[in-house]
């Protein structure tokens, strides 16, 4: 209707749009999309030339994802090339609170704290000449421009950015998840010390002799609240026949020295405790430094009530492990499963008890069965281990894990090991389509039979090869100067109003031009744009495409139409008058002869016409 409506518009002299877009119906039921250019010719006639820009609108539509992505998820986004950093995202700006411009100049290892900074130079230096470097991700110490380290989980992925390598990588805040670890560890240690054996009286005492931590068992079978028992010295709490020997333990205990158990009586609000007091001695440790030493001793007299505080500390302990949204695995010293919670096996898509005894080998992908036997080895030499692995699911799908593993000993004997299983499948995945929809972009830009260009301030940001071909100019040279150089003088103001225009949102048209090329041809172009954002700032993005053989094919055709005017009509239009004027002088058979030669010119002239207007000999 639109296409019918700007026809009949033309045909009746009226204004119509030269240039839009309409999208068309191939015969196998595809529909494209068209840019259409009309020109009206004289005697109601038009040509149009049709450019078929679906590539065009699906390149549009990548970039728009990509740059929508990349300015709203919360992961950062950057790119290095040539030791320096040439794009970064909002968040990677949060994160090291930088801004582009202040990133922009820096190399890429700057930012990494200094016992990293070596080796991160090294595997980055590599990636950017297009090695593989594994692993593709790993967690790093960076400063943010106010001082303060902060850790990122990183990866990376080698990319060609401008046609050459470069390195595309992601960087997420894990500094409070870092944080949470330690403290995690920390209270581990303590819940170890303090609870594992529970109930039982379980007292921190520090090298001065004051108390630094106690267990719930302690403040609930003495009837005390915390604050009236920490930082108090700890024979406070001794009935007093027995605090000269509590001392003495108390000095071998922080000494280091072996203690054999003993009994000392512990005074309760209401009632004193008879506590037996294991062999000793357990130093504990805060942030790496000894703090002071675990003293812990069983409530004889309430033995029963210790049984079921025992019960009910596995219970929250089992409740724990089962709530957790992390897999936790424990397999045996020949890599049984012995253990596993459901958030695990829900991962693997199997039942928790299909998992008990099975080999941790049977569901690990086959390309990573040498990577864990390496892991495994470093377990039983003592040493934990973080590194991704690739396990079957039951439906045989692959699953990508980042493995947390320790190893179990008893007796100094290695009893297998135990390890926290993150599922990151989906988040490998989306890396994976993140990395396929640049370069499909890309892609679909440099094979475009049109010039794709973006202008920021001026100034050439990108062009594909169809526009450095138009142009003569390479990419090095061309982000040197300024976009109106290459108009030609006579049109570079109605080409700079234009794309003001597009910039402040405007609805307009650009005009037919006239560019010049590096070696000074002058050739002629339409083109069309709009506003975008580019590397977080507002850009232009522009089409152009040449049309200097259509211009010269116009040319020919509009003197054509001259020549046969001038060559046809002219001498029958001579014809015709004295043909007329013989008419007005004779009568009877001589003047009918004439009027069969005038009908004859007639015909003569609907012919040329219908050869001017459509290239087609008939009357």
């Amino acid at each position: 209707q639109r296409m019918e409506e700007y026809h009949r518009k033309r045909m009746e002299g009226k204004e119509a749009p030269e240039e839009y877009e309409y999208r068309c119906l191939r015969k196998d039921g595809e529909i494209r999309y068209v840019r259409i250019k009309v020109i009206r010719l004289p005697e109601n006639r038009t040509i149009s030339c049709k450019i078929d820009i679906t590539e065009e609108k699906k390149a549009k539509e990548i970039e728009n994802v990509f740059e929508k992505m990349a300015r709203t998820t919360m992961a950062a986004l950057f790119i290095y090339q040539d030791d320096y950093f040439v794009y970064v995202n909002p968040a990677m700006e949060k994160i090291t609170g930088y801004n582009k411009d202040e990133l922009l100049k820096m190399r890429f290892w700057e930012l990494v704290r200094e016992d990293y900074r070596k080796e991160i130079m090294e595997k980055g230096r590599k990636r950017q000449r297009g090695e593989a470097v594994e692993p593709g991700f790993c967690e790093l110490p960076i400063y943010s421009k106010d001082g303060k380290e902060k850790w990122v989980f990183c990866t990376f992925a080698n990319i060609t950015y401008k046609g050459k390598p470069a390195v595309l990588g992601t960087a997420i805040d894990i500094t409070e998840k870092k944080r949470s670890e330690e403290e995690i560890k920390e209270r581990e240690r303590r819940f170890e010390f303090l609870y594992q054996n529970s109930p039982v009286f379980n007292v921190i005492v520090g090298f001065d002799g004051k108390i630094i931590d106690i267990n719930d068992y302690f403040l609930k079978a003495t009837g005390y609240k915390k604050e009236e028992v920490v930082g108090k010295p700890a024979l406070d709490f001794v009935a007093d026949y027995h605090k000269k020997k509590a001392w003495e333990q108390l000095q071998r205990d922080l000494k280091g020295e072996r203690t054999p158990p003993v009994e000392i009586d512990i005074i309760g609000k209401k009632k004193i405790h008879t506590v037996y007091f294991r062999e000793g001695n357990v130093m504990v440790y805060e942030k790496g430094k000894p703090v002071g030493v675990l003293i812990s001793g069983v409530d004889i007299t309430e033995r029963k009530q210790m049984e079921e505080a025992l019960k009910e500390s596995e219970e929250k302990y089992r409740t724990l492990v089962e709530l957790s949204q992390e897999g936790i695995c424990i397999d045996d010293e020949n890599e049984r499963i012995v253990f596993v919670n459901e958030a695990f096996a829900k991962a693997l898509g199997y039942k928790k008890e299909e998992l008990l005894g099975k080999n941790i080998f049977d569901i690990v992908h086959k390309e990573d069965m040498e990577k864990l036997k390496e892991e495994v080895e470093k377990r039983r030499k003592g040493k934990a281990s973080k590194y991704e692995i690739r396990f079957l699911a039951k439906d045989g799908s692959t699953k990508t894990f980042i493995i947390s593993a320790i190893p179990l000993y008893k007796n100094g004997k290695f009893m297998g090991s135990l390890s926290v299983n993150l599922d990151i499948t989906e988040r490998k995945a989306a890396e994976e389509k993140l990395a396929e929809s640049e370069a499909l972009y890309r892609a679909i830009a440099e094979y475009s039979q049109s010039g794709i260009f973006i202008l920021q301030e001026g100034k050439f940001k990108f062009a594909n090869t169809k526009f450095l071909e138009y142009t003569g100019y390479t990419m090095e040279d061309i982000e040197k100067i300024n976009y109106w150089e290459i108009v030609h003088e006579k049109d570079r103001a109605k080409i700079i109003n234009a794309v003001e225009a597009i910039m402040e949102g405007q609805d307009v048209n650009v005009p037919e031009f006239r560019y010049k090329k590096r070696d000074g041809t002058i050739r002629w172009a339409v083109g069309t744009g709009t506003a975008i954002e580019y590397k977080g700032k507002p850009a232009f993005l522009g089409v152009m495409t040449d049309i200097t053989e259509l211009k010269e094919m116009y040319e020919k055709e509009k003197k054509f139409i001259e020549d046969t005017s001038h060559y046809f009509f002219n001498p029958l239009c001579i014809a015709k008058g004295y043909i007329e004027l013989a008419k007005s002088r004779i009568n009877g058979e001589e003047k009918i002869m004439l009027e069969k030669a005038e009908e004859a010119i007639l015909r003569v002239e609907k012919v040329i016409k219908n050869i001017v207007s459509k290239g087609e000999i008939h009357e």
